[in-house]
């Protein structure tokens, strides 16, 4: 635990402290943060609160007096349900505003992990408690120098493999080889394991129609031919293996590809790829004009630019998931715990924080077939950087 480097952020915030609670395992962002084990047993509730200058205080069951021996600071033992109410009137400081890990109105699920009742027990004693959501990030999701060259080298492969799999299907294509989805998911996987990319499952294929569900997945046994005049989905992500100083950092994009050449691909599908570009490089432009002004990027309203765009074209409804969501490393997942691009879903109004990387993903989904345009977002200190490029412009043709 970084006693100092939490104590800073809450002097920053301008908070009066932060109170850590959990009771069984409920919050995993407090374990986290204070460097608890996640495998270690607690039984009881407890209570840990960091203020924003002085020593921190431990508030324990007496059925487990050795819990949190590990954190610095001082240590009340409750019996009764009475006992822990007084020392929590002891500890917090009467108008101040402490930092719990809540979400008012349940607004972002990924931060709500104390209950309400807890919530109304601290409100109770005279304490303004607010979001941890964008304290909590400082310590989940901002990236070392490290991760970030993680991320840059996971993306590059990505692309090589993605690359190598496309100029496969047009020379299969020419040659009348049979195609479906799994087969070629199962081919785009091992291209991209032979990168030396580390993968936690398999990359999605999908046409046509298929690629209107933003989830599907084909196996083995459920699967669609890929034949001439198909669109097609490609969906894969990945990490560069982990090392003991650097925890890698996934990178995730979405492709789309046409079985024929660029003069056969329907019209339709063009105009709605052009408004998916257009969404997207319109979010990443919104997010590179507040970072270079030093502004706060808040992920719901770079999620408003991006769908603005769809809404205006008419496609609105079509337009199903959020515009993109964090990007976890290989301890985590994929969809990491920081600030998702998004306001329709959820309304995220933490910030997209330097030292983060986001996915820009929007999509439109129309009942013949889905189309979407996946790229990750480098937030620095006062830019942003796009990764998996170069980016889409156009469907690619397998055949020239």
């Amino acid at each position: 635990m970084d006693l100092e480097r939490i104590q800073q952020a809450l002097r920053d915030a301008k908070l009066t402290g932060w109170l850590f609670y959990d009771f069984r395992k409920t919050n995993p962002i407090a374990y986290k943060i204070v460097g608890l084990p996640s495998t270690a047993f607690y039984s009881r509730r407890w209570f840990y609160y960091v203020p924003a200058q002085g020593t921190p205080t431990a508030v324990i069951s007496a059925v487990e007096p050795h819990v949190l021996s590990e954190l610095p600071g001082k240590r009340l033992i409750f019996q009764t349900w009475q006992d822990m109410h007084a020392h929590l009137r002891t500890i917090l400081p009467a108008n101040g505003r402490v930092a719990m890990e809540y979400s008012p109105h349940n607004a972002v699920p990924y931060v709500s992990k104390v209950d309400a009742g807890t919530v109304e027990l601290i409100r109770s004693f005279g304490v303004e408690v607010v979001s941890s959501g964008n304290l909590a990030q400082r310590f989940e999701v901002q990236l070392s120098q490290a991760q970030v060259e993680s991320h840059r080298e996971a993306g590059r492969r990505l692309i090589a493999a993605k690359d190598k799999l496309l100029a496969q299907l047009g020379e299969d294509l020419r040659n009348g080889v049979e195609l479906n989805e799994y087969s070629v998911q199962m081919r785009l996987r091992d291209l991209i394991v032979a990168q030396g990319i580390q993968l936690p499952d398999s990359p999605h294929v999908a046409v046509n129609a298929n690629a209107s569900n933003p989830h599907y997945e084909s196996n083995s046994h459920t699967h669609s031919p890929i034949r001439r005049g198909d669109l097609i989905l490609l969906d894969f992500w990945g990490y560069m293996p982990p090392s003991e100083d650097c925890d890698s950092v996934f990178a995730d994009y979405t492709w789309m590809a046409f079985a024929g050449t660029y003069d056969e691909i329907p019209g339709r599908q063009k105009e709605v790829f052009e408004i998916v570009r257009q969404a997207r490089d319109t979010g990443i432009a919104f997010a590179r004009q507040r970072a270079k002004a030093g502004k706060p990027i808040e992920g719901r309203e770079v999620d408003d630019a991006t769908r603005n765009v769809i809404n205006q074209a008419g496609y609105g409804r079509y337009f199903v998931h959020r515009t993109g969501h964090n990007i976890g490393n290989a301890s985590t997942a994929v969809h990491g715990n920081g600030a998702n691009v998004d306001n329709f879903e959820t309304q995220d109004e933490r910030n997209l924080l330097p030292n983060t990387c986001c996915s820009i993903e929007p999509g439109i989904y129309l009942p013949e077939f889905g189309i979407r345009s996946e790229v990750d977002l480098l937030v620095l200190e006062n830019d942003v950087e796009v990764t998996g490029v170069p980016i889409q412009q156009e469907i690619v043709a397998l055949l020239s």
